[in-house]
């Protein structure tokens, strides 16, 4: 967090507007506007007097206009001012003496005219309950030119809450000019609630939010028993000011909030009042609620509470218990996600009664899909709240245990993810840099903490290369096993391909990603930030009773007109009928049954999509990265690749449950979206499938240079631990693609094959080859069979003979045609004999030149008039066949070989 301090540079301001010596001191920011700009108070010196002076400031243009000085010092502790800075409303505050026992307020308002100052004039009474007042920005109907009626809210807590409407006229003046004259006097105001507990005023969006009591039937929350019909609950309503139009009531939530004061009104459970000037907040210390409101229809309510868990021996609790204070309390603070319709528990155990009690959270949005929870000398949390998707991710970061407990609150017109701190006025931008994420990636903490931050860097901020590198470092800093590492690279697969298809898909089509999967394994759960533990949980809300708490757009007093509530309301409706989205589990068990009859000698290239060429192989498939440097050749010498297999799998599932789904929810989708999202999801699988594997072999260094060789002769130049090493990475990788259905970069599989039978003893390398595991594709067959001398051991040449009679009939032939062994030269013998003797004609592509073996120097052939059986079986074959279809060379080699291994046995 990168910070400056408001008053500084305020005094510099100051300075430049006046040479004199600047005795600004004991600044205070009392309120801010829609405009974005803040209203201070500070002390000055003036003919050796100290006066309080009002001003506002605007950050856009390094201006600060002084509105109004007293002749005294003044406690303001909260003040409004128009959009022309005409009028200043304000409260004072009078701290208790010996006469009074309670704090009093007193609402005052100052016209500040070029020729005229009016003021202060009492608006009410002084009342011991808090009062706030703030001006509404627009025109509430259409007036006549020469007439301005602004209009302020007054806040009194318990009692009521009004608006006022303070008329300026414009006047002639003499010399034909016009002034604005304000005489001070305003018509009677309007009571817009008679009761309320807490109340906020969201100055951005000119919203009014408060808290009174009414009578429900049905309780919002899923879990929450339903309460008698006659008890009134507490319940949340907002009021929208618009510029031309009436105000109106667009949100009535019930709610269930723990410490609520009685519903008539009853005094403050702690006794003293939290005077909030930004944001505008009327309340007690009882309740600690902060609403967050966006224009995109986002619309988080934020409860902040202590509690003690109870035995069952404890009937009650009282906070105020001596034991109960030295003993460790419960922080926990709620966010209700209306537009998920949701809400997320958090929950510190065991907080020092000393240490929770001063803790007070800060709560900002945070790059449009995140909530930031600050919790000052504890952690920050990072909640993913996107619109796009439901609520799943969540990350806590462990704050430096010197930092002190600010008072944070966010500040407008100073750009993004500003805040302030209310005790100090230092201007804090929350950035969240990557060093921090890296940290907390790396840091002691739990699985769910890394899947989280693997999420927001792919599909919130877009940074590949950065997650890239952080699998890298998992695959070597497996804290979490590896089922955790399998975890990351699963999480990595899913949320790479969705957010490059996101990116690609046209505008009319992303709606169809609703029914796409965009995670495996984030969920809310408890997390730990070095020596903190939070517990984390989610509760859904009743979606019959989440459809009717805001204002349908029929009957808004406009409504053509879009914004943040009618957003909000087709959220809501959106929730009434959930997207079931596709499940990889389900292209998996599809996938199954049919790689259980998979042949790639039957099928042909042209039969599954997305082949890469239609014309002979190349040399070398091009990579689509250009950093790309795997150790293999992305080649796949075979008829038909398994990654074609599995890429047609998967475009048939998302094509088929796509338009199962969006038929299903009443909007038939279009032909032409579909195909865009499946074709771009295929296409997207494959790319981070490629960049996963890129990830897992950087991790185990074999990046080739540029004057290594590449594929089997790479295998062959590895130092065997470091090749066991590289075997047990990319197995992790294979594990995670396979169980959620992904294809493999072409090459990979024979590859990884070659290097488990360099790796593993060969009852292992047989096991994984009967599970499927590693394939025995022709290339990486007669790559093996090659492996060794013509003079191998026999338990060598029969292991290799296991080999061949494991895979299909076509590649054993081709492996035995390819092998220049003795024992292959006999088997290919007798293949072709007993094809002969049968009647079944060789096909040509099985006459394979054959080496002949070197002469021992033993006749193998009788002379003279005896016939050898050599020759009784070629008389046999020759009445069976004719000589065009007879291979003389294979059987006499092979005859020849035969007898030199008995000579020799």
């Amino acid at each position: 967090m990168s910070a400056q301090n408001l008053a500084v540079k305020l005094c510099g301001i100051l300075q430049q507007q006046n040479n004199e010596e600047v005795t600004a001191r004991e600044w205070r920011l009392v309120g801010q506007e829609q405009d974005g700009s803040q209203i201070l108070t500070w002390i000055s010196t003036l003919q050796n007097n100290d006066v309080l002076n009002i001003g506002v400031y605007i950050n856009r243009s390094k201006t600060l206009k002084t509105l109004y000085t007293f002749v005294e010092k003044v406690n303001v502790i909260q003040a409004s001012v128009n959009s022309s800075h005409s009028l200043v409303a304000y409260v004072a505050k009078t701290n208790p003496n010996d006469s009074e026992t309670e704090a009093l307020y007193r609402p005052y308002l100052v016209g500040i005219l070029p020729d005229k100052v009016t003021g202060p004039e009492e608006i009410e009474e002084w009342s011991n309950k808090q009062v706030m007042v703030q001006y509404v920005y627009g025109k509430s109907n259409k007036y006549s030119p020469g007439i301005r009626n602004d209009r302020f809210i007054l806040f009194r807590h318990l009692e009521c809450i009004k608006i006022y409407r303070t008329p300026m006229f414009l006047n002639e003046c003499d010399d034909g000019s016009e002034k604005w004259g304000f005489d001070g006097i305003y018509p009677e105001p309007e009571t817009i609630v008679n009761v309320f507990s807490w109340a906020q005023w969201d100055c951005a969006n000119q919203v009014l939010f408060y808290i009174h009591y009414r009578v429900s039937t049905q309780s919002f929350a899923e879990d929450e028993e339903a309460k008698s019909p006659t008890e009134p609950i507490p319940t949340l309503s907002a009021l929208q000011f618009h510029a031309d139009l009436p105000y109106e009531t667009v949100l009535n939530i019930p709610l269930s909030l723990p410490h609520m004061p009685g519903s008539h009104g009853a005094a403050a459970a702690c006794g003293s009042y939290e005077d909030d000037p930004v944001p505008l907040r009327v309340h007690d210390c009882s309740l600690d609620l902060y609403i967050i409101c966006d224009q995109r229809g986002l619309l988080c309510v934020c409860h902040h509470y202590l509690y003690k868990p109870l035995d069952d021996s404890t009937s009650s609790l009282v906070l105020d218990d001596v034991d109960l204070k030295d003993s460790g309390v419960n922080f926990a603070y709620s966010v209700t996600l209306l537009h998920h319709g949701c809400v997320v528990h958090n929950v510190v155990p065991d907080l020092p009664w000393s240490l929770a009690k001063s803790l007070r959270p800060s709560y900002t949005l945070y790059a449009d899909n995140h909530l930031l929870v600050h919790i000052p000398m504890l952690f920050t949390h990072f909640i993913d709240i996107s619109p796009h998707h439901e609520p799943c991710c969540h990350i806590v970061m462990p704050i430096e245990s010197s930092e002190s407990g600010p008072s944070l609150a966010p500040l407008l017109g100073w750009g993004n993810h500003t805040m302030v701190d209310l005790n100090t006025l230092d201007v804090v931008t929350m950035a969240i840099a990557e060093k921090d994420l890296v940290a907390t990636y790396k840091g002691d903490t739990v699985l769910e903490n890394r899947l989280g931050v693997l999420h927001y860097l792919i599909q919130h901020e877009g940074n590949m290369d950065l997650a890239e590198d952080l699998i890298s470092w998992s695959c070597l800093n497996q804290h979490d096993g590896l089922g955790g590492l399998q975890k990351l690279m699963q999480e990595y697969l899913i949320s790479v391909t969705y957010a490059v298809t996101r990116r690609s898909l046209p505008a009319s089509a992303i709606s169809l990603m609703n029914w796409l999967p965009f995670t495996m394994h984030l969920k809310f759960t408890d997390v730990k930030a070095g020596a903190i533990s939070v517990s984390v949980s989610k509760a859904a809300l009743w979606r019959s009773a989440v459809a009717a708490v805001v204002l349908s757009p029929r009957q808004r007093v406009s409504q053509f007109a879009e914004d943040a509530w009618t957003r909000l309301w087709a959220a809501l409706c959106a929730l009434a009928t959930p997207k079931e989205r596709l499940q990889p589990a389900l292209v998996l068990e599809r996938l199954r049954v049919s790689l259980h009859c998979y042949q790639p000698e039957a099928l042909s290239r042209c039969s599954t999509p997305m082949s890469p060429t239609s014309g002979p192989l190349p040399t070398r498939r091009p990579s689509l990265v250009a950093q790309d440097a795997f150790p293999f050749i992305e080649l796949d010498v075979c008829t038909a690749s398994k990654q074609e297999h599995i890429i047609a799998a998967n475009l048939r599932a998302v094509s088929v449950h796509l338009m199962r789904e969006s038929s299903a929810g009443g909007g038939a989708a279009l032909e032409s979206g579909v195909h865009a999202l499946a074709t771009r999801w295929a296409a997207a699988q494959l790319d981070a499938s490629r960049a996963l594997c890129r990830a897992t072999v950087k991790a185990g260094a074999a990046v080739p240079l540029p004057h290594q060789p590449r594929g089997f002769a790479y295998v062959d130049e590895l130092d065997p631990t470091h090749a066991l090493i590289l075997f047990k990475l990319l197995e992790q990788y294979y594990v995670s693609a396979d169980s959620i259905a992904f294809p493999l970069p072409q090459g990979f599989s024979s590859f990884f094959t070659y290097l488990g039978y360099r790796t593993l003893p060969f009852y292992a390398f047989v096991q994984y080859v009967h599970r499927n595991v590693l394939e025995l594709q022709i290339d990486v067959l007669k790559a093996i069979i090659a492996v060794g001398k013509d003079d191998d051991s026999k338990r060598t040449v029969n292991n290799k003979l296991r080999l061949i009679q494991l895979v299909g009939e076509g590649r054993g032939r081709r492996a035995l045609a390819s092998w220049p062994n003795k024992a292959a030269l006999v088997l290919r013998a007798r293949d072709h004999a007993a094809a002969l003797l049968s009647g079944v004609t060789q096909p040509s592509r099985d006459q394979y030149p054959h080496r002949p073996i070197k002469d021992t120097g033993i006749a193998a052939l009788p002379s003279g008039e005896r016939l050898s059986p050599l020759d009784t079986f070629l008389d046999l074959l020759t009445a069976k066949a004719s000589l065009n279809e007879l291979d003389f060379n294979l059987i006499i080699e092979a005859t020849l070989a035969s007898v030199q291994q008995d000579i020799a046995a």
